[in-house]
């Protein structure tokens, strides 16, 4: 029973990881880190369609028919060295993202390649515009330790709103992406797990860039669940299914875009199927304050921008526990 409940522990973090186009510093890993996490492939995944985001909201490949002469007066995101487009037989561009190993972004190398195109609408802040992101061969490795997580897969983003995200902002809309993918992620060129991902995203302003809240949330019923990733897990590649019980909220606790963002609210259940043990599921809520000068005191939900922890309660056949974490 110990090591179940420290296997559930250790893969706790599955819900945790950060869909935001607002960019995050990772904490640099220690260097005796040498195993990989659960969240390790979704989260490279999400900083990669944050990069095609920034690409997309600088007007850089407005589909059908547009050029990417910007890209010559836009700073690249971190880990980009070029992008390249085609046009496809029905006049669409194809915009390849060429990431280049010799780059460090931190303490991260990326190699690798990411595509995407618009395939329905004719623009990309169209209403309900889709844009289609293809992985290959997609690799993040953390030198210090030398984990790597290699991405292959397609992601499907509809713009269910119409709009640009900084919109949001400028013109006090709401703009709404609806995101399908689908994954194959190998760990440490070894371990290869599948993952899917069924979520909506929403960017709204009530004033100015101080006010910008981003939210994300499960939208895919599966067995009368709300589900909003699927997959196997790193260890004992068991099964598993997120559901979000409140949609995770970021809100800029700054009074420009830079920020800080800080995740205020947020609830998850992760259902982990292990063979012969039932019930076996955690839950996961945002907005606990944590003293880190005594981490020995008991966090305190708080759900404003002090908000620093997780709270996790963990369900294992007859035993239960509750973890704090920090974001």
């Amino acid at each position: 029973m110990k090591n179940k409940f420290s296997l559930i522990l250790a893969i706790a973090t599955i819900a945790l990881g950060s869909w935001s186009c607002i960019k995050k510093t990772d904490p640099v890993p220690a260097s005796n880190s040498t195993k990989p996490t659960d969240q390790s492939g979704t989260n490279e995944a999400n900083a990669a369609l944050d990069d095609v985001r920034d690409i997309i909201n600088n007007k850089i490949g407005g589909g059908a028919g547009q050029r990417i002469d910007k890209s010559e007066a836009y700073n690249l995101p971190c880990g980009i060295i070029s992008i390249d487009s085609s046009t496809t037989s029905n006049n669409y561009k194809v915009y390849k993202i060429n990431y280049g190993q010799s780059t460090p972004c931190g303490y991260k190398y990326k190699s690798g390649k990411i595509d995407f195109q618009l395939i329905a609408g004719t623009k990309f802040s169209d209403v309900d515009a889709k844009y289609k992101v293809t992985f290959t061969n997609y690799i993040v490795e953390v030198k210090a330790n030398g984990q790597v997580v290699k991405l292959n897969g397609t992601s499907i983003v509809t713009n269910t709103s119409g709009g640009y995200i900084y919109q949001a902002v400028t013109e006090n809309k709401t703009i709404t992406h609806k995101i399908r993918s689908s994954f194959v992620i190998t760990y440490n060129n070894t371990v290869v797990r599948p993952r899917s991902v069924y979520e909506t995203r929403a960017w709204s302003s009530n004033n100015s860039w101080a006010g910008l809240t981003f939210t994300a949330n499960g939208d895919t019923l599966i067995n009368n669940i709300n589900v909003s990733e699927i997959g196997k897990t790193y260890d004992g590649n068991y099964d598993f299914q997120t559901q979000i019980t409140e949609p995770w909220s970021w809100s800029n606790c700054g009074t420009t875009f830079a920020g800080p963002y800080v995740l205020k609210t947020g609830k998850a259940k992760v259902d982990v199927t292990i063979p012969n043990l039932s019930p076996t599921y955690y839950s996961i809520e945002a907005g606990y304050k944590w003293d880190v000068s005594n981490l020995s005191t008991t966090p305190v939900s708080t759900k404003d921008c002090a908000s620093n922890a997780y709270k996790i309660d963990l369900v294992i056949g007859t035993t239960t526990s509750t973890e704090y974490q920090l974001y």
